[in-house]
């Protein structure tokens, strides 16, 4: 009786198992939803964690990102890949830490950073600022691994394709750095995710563009800057009442087409036919509830799928298809 008993509860597990297989988890944690290089009381620097399958995966690495990820309750031991859309120090400035403190606890493996040209010398500059703690030592009797060991560089451009584990990677070029002084390396990238079919594309920072759109066709999660322009453009106003006005000018032209005002975001959604919309990088002053409104109308003037304004934290699923 026992042993019928026993074979009839495997027999329900089987469903679950069989479930957990085909269906591998794929989840977007927004570690940091903060937009722009001013740090603020109530969000992170941007940076967010993408976990497909048994991966776990840094997407943009801003100030705070070790701190961010240890309240999921994860070590950098679980990481073993960065992927950064752009250099900006707001999306960058953790990245030393994250690097560091995996070397420094001599967690296992090689840390692979994927990210457009110029991101073989960003971690050449922190690896060689490791020199001195690694001539120092941790007092454990013997010396440290070389730090240049502990990672490696793959510079990715657009039209990039590459895999990390079960997971798909596509990269466009967008239109973040589209202005003068920034010279042929100066890429900024966005990126579409796949796992078995489903999709999340990650905008990093971009004005509207049409690469983007379509980098974005029959995606089920949007992941998207946003920017409330005027809110800003008053806030700046008012801490920076010395700016002058061409200075101003330029910096309103910069705002208004190298980042995404909600009506972008609606049209982008709407064209590309995207299932749901995750706003973060939130380029706007003071409290997020002063602005949602605004979002959310400027959004839906194109989009009229779901909108979620994520959280510092904020986790989302994207589920596979019932059967």
């Amino acid at each position: 009786m026992r042993g019928a008993w026993m074979a009839g509860m495997a027999l329900a597990c089987l469903p679950a198992i069989a479930s957990a297989q085909s269906c591998p988890p794929l989840r977007w944690t927004t570690l940091g939803t903060a937009g722009g290089p001013v740090p603020t009381i109530d969000r992170a620097e941007p940076s967010n964690l993408l976990q497909a399958g048994k991966e776990a995966i840094l997407v943009d690495t801003g100030d705070g990102t070790v701190n961010q990820l240890a309240k999921q309750r994860l070590t950098l031991a679980a990481v073993r890949t960065v992927i950064l859309s752009h250099h900006h120090l707001d999306h960058t400035g953790g990245l030393a830490a994250v690097i560091g403190l995996r070397w420094m606890n001599g967690f296992p493996g090689v840390l692979t950073l994927y990210g457009p040209p110029g991101t073989r010398a960003l971690v050449d500059g922190i690896v060689a600022s490791m020199a001195p703690p690694a001539r120092i030592g941790f007092g454990l009797g013997k010396a440290p691994p070389p730090p240049a060991g502990s990672v490696r560089v793959v510079e990715v451009g657009d039209g990039a394709r590459f895999t990390i584990d079960a997971l798909e990677v596509v990269a466009a070029a967008n239109s973040h750095f589209d202005h003068d002084g920034g010279g042929a390396s100066a890429v900024s990238l966005s990126y579409r995710f796949t796992l078995g079919g489903r999709v999340i594309t990650y905008t990093g920072d971009t004005g509207p563009s049409p690469a983007v759109t379509k980098l974005a066709k029959g995606s089920d999660m949007l992941v998207s800057e946003v920017i409330d322009l005027d809110r800003l453009l008053a806030g700046i106003r008012r801490q920076r009442p010395d700016m002058d006005a061409e200075t101003a000018a330029g910096m309103t032209q910069h705002l208004r087409t190298h980042h995404l005002l909600p009506a972008d975001i609606g049209a982008i959604a709407a064209t590309a036919g995207v299932k749901r919309v995750v706003l973060t990088h939130f380029a706007i002053p003071g409290p997020l509830s002063e602005s949602e409104a605004t979002l959310r109308s400027g959004i839906a003037t194109r989009y009229a799928g779901p909108v979620d304004l994520a959280r510092d934290g904020a986790a989302f699923d994207v589920g596979c298809a019932r059967p």
